[in-house]
């Protein structure tokens, strides 16, 4: 009977019924762990890079052994700025803009209007301010609160959307650090919601479950397995008018190299985050769904992070430069590409990415590759002259001998998560151990490896460099300051080969106060910086050019960036990888590009009830927008949001009929009725929360229901009397 005030009751009675579900909801939560999940094709399934998480209840990403490449920082967190490292864009998203002032000295952001928070707070500049003050206070013991600390003067809000930030000094560069909640190599700062944070105390606080502003909510969490589900009240989906196509996304570790590619041979993962070349190809004559960045060899994508031996500092005879330089000599890096990386990378004279973007600044050494030939050159008989003129003699056993009765004995620690990275520690291994030189690998999970690392617990380690910004030369170099070195058992955030010159820090000083337009004054720092780097080898012994071979399966997503359609950088485990998603709307042209799309799409019809504005669809088509009696094709899965939102149904309007007014005066006094019944449900509800047992949670839901029953019984009876009287 289609009137307003039965319209009005049946919605009182639905809202009742909602009552009844999400009471039902947080019974069954009692009994089952996971959560009830749609068909196969609604949801992404990601590989999590860096393994098993060991606590999957700690999500405060500033304590040590925090996890973010779980789903963390690409679904639920999200940057003011984001690095597109294929076109050099600098991506506006929770921010709209920054700016300068007062040569560099003042650091001002633009929020964007109308973002919240996954539990409806808005986000703000209180945010901004309450994050980078918590850094203040507690540096340096927070991740990033040194470097906040070292260049974050004060910070203020002018008003909600408004931040400035005065600095210690002046920073060009500013935006480019991930204290700027930018995000660069894999991820950086993230935002405190002040409203959940104030009062905690962030040594302690796991913050968990987590909220985040980005467009998905945890819903499970184990040591190996993550759900998340897709949020309907995301702020991007009013703002941009943008959904993500998965409806839920699940990050997962299903263990060693064999059985992820097992799992992707099954359609049972949709985006690995590093296998091996032979792997690869024995997965690409299972799935020939399965794409990578190249469709050919090298197959890999070029990772921003060189790979390298990391040497500390601060043990005999690893600190004498000459010994470093015979270590170099000793690195057969051809070999190593063909054994570690079964050819599908480069060898690398140190720890920049070889980008198009940074050749002028290559050009500027090329005489001084040839000079200090250590780092291209194998020369095992350069090592050994290096060695016998330090004194060190080779002992019975082989091995060599300092002066002072040292053996050349070294540990190098592996994470066994990746494989690349540990095949080199192996491979290098063997080469050292043939020249004299006793070595062992060590391997190690994720956590305990990088605890290792960065409390510069250990001998040597397999590792990489990933600069914030790789196509700026400055930033790649600046990390070898001596103001990031802290003594041996206390976490360093740079630096971690704890290396100090004062000759190179005058260098990165001066630079460091060089705009990055001044290219000719860059490149001759570069030159005078790089000329020390390669005489003292600080960080280690360089290896190779990074390489990921990333493969995606393309049987139930696809858009994927490639070589062919390069438009993002395709990282599953940064914090990017939402964009690799959701696409993003390019600052060069204001068009919204890229994203993953459903192979196979269901579409329907809807009408429009209400007025309705443009939208993206999960098909990456845009719709609209609708004026309120418009009927519109579309991907089921948009059509069945707009529903939920009170938009559109999915039956065309039908025109009301006359009501008598017997009938509406009958309707009046029902009203009345359900008026008083729904307050009586609102302070049910509230008592019913407040309920701990799940037998007062089943009395209060066969309560509720039976006073429902009542209520549609009354309705039905008055209707009847109306209509025969």
């Amino acid at each position: 009977m289609p009137h307003k005030k039965i319209a009005k009751y049946i919605t009182s009675v639905a809202t009742a019924m909602m009552l009844i579900f999400a009471l039902s909801q947080a019974l069954a939560a009692r009994t089952i762990a996971a959560p009830q999940l749609p068909p196969r094709e609604k949801i992404l399934i990601v590989d999590i890079d860096a393994g098993r998480v060991a606590d999957p209840t700690n999500w405060n990403w500033m304590l040590p052994g925090a996890r973010r490449d779980q789903g963390y920082h690409q679904l639920i967190l999200e940057k003011l700025f984001y690095i597109n490292f294929e076109t050099g864009e600098v991506i506006p998203w929770l921010a709209e803009s920054y700016e300068y002032k007062d040569n560099y000295t003042k650091f001002i952001i633009h929020l964007r209007k109308g973002v919240t928070w996954s539990d409806g707070a808005p986000f703000t500049a209180d945010d901004i301010v309450f994050t980078y003050e918590t850094m203040l206070k507690y540096a340096p013991q927070l991740a990033y609160s040194s470097d906040v600390k070292e260049w974050v003067k004060s910070v203020r809000k002018i008003d909600d959307y408004t931040v400035e930030v005065t600095l210690t000094k002046p920073n060009p560069r500013f935006h480019l650090l991930a204290i700027a909640f930018t995000q660069g190599v894999w991820g950086g700062m993230e935002v405190l919601p002040k409203h959940v944070w104030e009062g905690k105390d962030p040594l302690t606080f796991k913050f968990y479950p987590p909220i985040g502003t980005g467009p998905y909510v945890l819903v499970e969490a184990s040591e190996t397995r993550f759900v998340y589900k897709r949020r309907d009240d995301w702020w991007a989906t009013k703002v941009f008018g943008i959904r993500p196509a998965p409806e839920y996304v699940i990050y997962v570790w299903y263990g060693p190299e064999e059985t992820r590619v097992m799992r992707m041979a099954r359609h049972e993962l949709d985006s690995i985050c590093d296998i091996t070349p032979g792997a690869f190809l024995s997965l690409k004559e299972k799935n020939p769904y399965v794409v990578a960045w190249y469709a050919d060899v090298p197959y890999a994508w070029l990772d921003p992070c060189p790979r390298y031996i990391s040497i500390p500092w601060t043990r005999y005879p690893w600190n004498i430069p000459e010994v470093r330089r015979a270590l170099s000599y000793l690195v057969n890096r051809e070999e190593l590409i063909k054994i570690a990386y079964e050819n599908s990378s480069i060898p690398s004279w140190g720890l920049y990415p070889f980008y198009g973007g940074l050749k002028p600044y290559f050009d500027a050494i090329k005489d001084l590759l040839e000079k200090y030939d250590w780092v291209v050159k194998y020369d095992p008989k350069k090592a050994e002259e290096i060695f016998k003129s330090l004194g060190f003699k080779k002992g019975p056993d082989g091995v060599w001998v300092t002066p002072n009765g040292t053996r050349l004995a070294l540990t190098i620690i592996a994470p066994s998560p990746w494989i690349e990275i540990l095949r080199n520690a192996v491979v290098v291994a063997n080469q050292w151990k043939a020249a004299g030189i006793d070595v062992v690998v060590k391997t190690l999970e994720a956590a305990p490896f990088f605890d290792a690392i960065f409390r510069g617990q250990y001998e040597a380690a397999s590792y990489w460099h990933c600069p914030p910004g790789p196509s700026e030369a400055y930033l790649i170099m600046s990390s070898l300051h001596s103001r990031y070195v802290v003594p041996v058992a206390v976490e360093a955030a740079l630096n971690v080969e704890r290396y100090r010159n004062p000759e190179l820090d005058k260098i990165l000083d001066e630079w460091a106060m060089t705009p990055p337009e001044n290219i000719e004054k860059c490149k001759e720092l570069f030159r005078k910086a790089m000329e020390i780097w390669l005489r003292d080898l600080p960080q280690g012994i360089p290896l190779s050019q990074a390489r990921k071979l990333i493969p995606f399966d393309t049987y139930y997503w696809v858009g994927w960036s490639t070589a062919d359609n390069p438009w993002i950088h395709p990282c599953n485990w940064w914090a990017s990888f939402l964009l690799v998603i959701t696409g993003y709307r390019s600052p060069r042209t204001g068009e919204w590009v890229g994203g993953i799309r459903p192979a196979k799409i269901d579409y329907t019809t809807i009408y429009f009830t209400k007025d309705a504005p443009r939208f993206r669809g999960i098909d990456l088509a845009w719709y609209g927008p609708y004026k309120a009696g418009e009927a519109a094709r579309m991907p089921v899965d948009d059509a069945e949001f707009w529903i939920r939102q009170g938009y559109a149904s999915y039956t065309p309007p039908i025109a009301a009929p006359a009501i008598p007014p017997e009938l509406s005066a009958a309707l009046s006094k029902l009203e009345s009725g359900v008026s008083d019944l729904q307050s009586r449900v609102t302070a049910i509800e509230s008592s019913v929360r407040a309920l701990a047992t799940t037998t007062t949670l089943a009395a209060a839901l066969a309560a509720i229901a039976t006073i429902l029953v009542l209520v549609e019984l009354a309705i039905l009876i008055r209707i009847r009397k109306t209509k025969t009287s």
